[in-house]
């Protein structure tokens, strides 16, 4: 009796122990915010894949948050994505867009600041656009081309978090564009598909070229894949194994370490679709599939990036 009468005292002690040590038991609310539209919307700003394009200097953020205890704080990060988050060597004239807004009851910029103890938070306002050219610019110099992730994440009042794990944080991959950065154009475009037929080469007409800007430079590196759809999702970061149906490279990245190298560049300031993508290194289409995407990413020596995703479809 004497033991037993031990035993549920030590248990009794180390459940005591867990709820003080591991939460407040005056607390209910376990929750994360929740990230959302706008009120009134229908998407996220930027979107995924949303582009910017080289007539712009900025770009709209529009989202919402709700918590029912209270909104601590919240996150809108930018950065961008050329490299899988190594780093290359770039002119100086260039600097990628880095953004780190915080919106909170005290933050320095009043465009930020909410009421404390606020449940929703709506950001939809001119006042809380980020600019990339202009008096208001986040970059010193010019901003690079290229492909940029967003990511928004809140708090509340209790240190409930959103996160990756479970998708309750917003993530998006958008690309700003810029008249100085390389040309890629396709000129043989059905109704803004190309077309083709199974167990055939691919006929991809156009041409990849450099800017006629003052800043423009010559091409350096030149990847061109055809992938399933939605395959070539910014955040892996990497080489595309499964899914991916051809897959070649001339020149070598700024960006993206040793293995992104290939055969020297035909020419570095012009180049024609159809003779890159002729003889051995021509696009076969695969039998057993509807419609997949051909992406061209171009770099310069400054280390902007042009990347353009074409839909194939296949007969």
């Amino acid at each position: 009796m004497k033991k037993l009468s031990i035993l549920l005292s030590i248990g009794l002690l180390a459940l005591n122990f867990s709820c003080t040590d591991d939460q407040d038991p005056s607390v209910t609310d376990r929750d994360a915010p929740v990230i959302g539209f706008a009120e009134g919307r229908d998407s996220f700003r930027p979107m995924e894949n949303e582009v910017r394009a080289a007539t712009t200097d900025h770009m709209h953020v529009r989202f919402s948050v709700t918590d029912e205890s209270g909104i601590s704080e919240v996150l809108v990060d930018i950065h961008s994505t050329f490299d899988g988050h190594t780093h290359g060597r770039i002119s100086n004239t260039f600097s990628p867009l880095s953004v780190k807004d915080i919106y909170s009851p005290n933050a320095e910029n009043a465009a930020f600041r909410f009421p404390e103890g606020a449940t929703s938070l709506n950001v939809d306002n001119t006042s809380t656009d980020i600019y990339w050219g202009g008096s208001t610019s986040r970059v010193d110099g010019n901003v690079l081309a290229g492909p940029y992730d967003i990511i928004i994440s809140a708090i509340d009042i209790h240190s409930n978090k959103t996160g990756y794990d479970d998708g309750s944080n917003y993530l998006a991959t958008f690309f700003i564009e810029r008249a100085y950065a390389p040309v890629t154009e396709v000129t043989n475009l059905h109704d803004g598909e190309i077309e083709g037929e199974a167990g055939a080469p691919l006929a991809v007409e156009g041409s990849i070229s450099k800017g006629n800007h003052e800043l423009s430079s010559e091409i350096k590196f030149v990847w061109v894949r055809l992938v399933e759809e939605d395959d070539h999702h910014g955040h892996s970061h990497g080489r595309i194994k499964d899914g991916e149906f051809f897959e070649k490279m001339w020149g070598e990245s700024n960006w993206r370490g040793n293995d992104y190298k290939g055969e020297a560049l035909p020419n570095n300031t012009s180049l024609n679709l159809s003779e890159l993508l002729s003889g051995e290194n021509e696009i076969i289409l695969p039998s057993g599939e509807d419609h997949l995407e051909l992406i061209i990413w171009v770099e310069d020596i400054n280390g902007n990036v042009t990347q353009k995703t074409y839909e194939v479809h296949i007969d």
